[in-house]
């Protein structure tokens, strides 16, 4: 069965974070088409990889070369065109801040990739907290969309990111090559507890302290709570997937407490999605769990799904 993926983030005005997203696609596509057997069948044809994610508005077509100048040593053009059927297709959408809807997104990647005889399209939501864009809005659009998909094609999603142990222990192994006495994961923070709490729980899990951008306890505090516990050498995790706005804030403020506290060591690290890492992460979970996901078949009226097949 030809699977199609397609990962979908929150989106932002600031071009780093669509940046970032490419940059994810494009790592998950080269990771799948290495655990593919296939893939290495298609590269002997003389084809050009895919090296380009496919975004929902553009879809990349492979072209064989043209007829007649072909070598002798290449198959013939049907077995060229399916051992191009199935190189990884892995497209990118977001909930906010596009041109288009969601659904329309959706839509619009599997028309394009129709050509292709794609049977299963996988949605993976890149959401690091179950909040209402997990637990409502992409429900919703889903379903929105399904209506004008193909009956043939089967629609799965993957449960969003944060939830997944792969993740989890990507991250633990992030920060345990960080060298620092301790670490303060910062999350952006929320003023529903349930949310944070979830935060403190994922903290407790990595043994490290947790600090909120928005709520308390802030990162000062949690760093000067350190301090006074005898930690100098001290990293900052922020648990945000893509660069913007509010990690540029956080280096501002990590600057100042440095220049308040010059004998104190500070290390910042990146947003976890920047890293190559992740996008091996993705393309494992993505295989391992396609062929266990229930087939969605959701109506826009009932966007709560069962914990079992979809958390997002």
């Amino acid at each position: 069965m030809r699977t199609a993926y397609l990962l979908v983030s929150h989106g932002s005005s600031d071009s780093r974070h669509q940046a970032g997203l490419t940059r994810l696609a494009h790592g998950m596509r080269q990771h799948l088409g290495r655990l593919s057997r296939r893939e290495s069948a298609a590269v002997s044809t003389g084809l050009p990889p895919l090296s380009a994610p496919l975004s929902a508005t553009e879809v990349s077509t492979l072209q064989s070369t043209s007829p007649g100048s072909e070598p002798v040593h290449l198959r013939s053009r049907s077995s060229v065109q399916e051992a191009c059927s199935e190189l990884p297709i892995v497209g990118t959408a977001t909930l906010e801040v596009a041109e288009h809807s969601l659904a329309e997104q959706i839509v619009q990647f599997t028309q394009r990739i129709a050509p292709q005889d794609v049977q299963q399209l996988v949605i993976v939501p890149l959401f690091l907290l179950a909040g209402v864009h997990v637990k409502e809005d992409l429900p919703v659009e889903i379903a929105t969309a399904q209506r004008q998909l193909p009956a043939d094609l089967q629609v799965k999603c993957l449960p969003y990111l944060g939830s997944r142990q792969q993740f989890k222990q990507y991250v633990a192994t992030r920060l345990a090559k960080t060298k620092a006495d301790r670490c303060v994961l910062l999350a952006h923070g929320s003023r529903r507890t349930s949310g944070n709490r979830t935060i403190q729980q994922l903290g407790q899990g990595l043994d490290t302290d947790v600090a909120f951008w928005t709520v308390a306890p802030d990162l000062e505090t949690q760093i000067y709570n350190l301090m006074q516990q005898g930690h100098q050498h001290i990293a900052i995790a922020p648990f945000f997937l893509f660069p913007g706005s509010i990690t540029d804030a956080i280096i501002h403020r990590t600057e100042q407490i440095a220049e308040h506290f010059p004998k104190l060591s500070l290390r910042l690290l990146s947003p976890v999605g920047t890293s190559s890492d992740l996008s091996k992460v993705i393309a494992e979970i993505a295989l391992t769990a396609r062929h266990r996901l229930p087939t969605l078949s959701w109506s826009a009226s009932t966007p709560q799904v069962a914990e079992s097949s979809i958390t997002a």
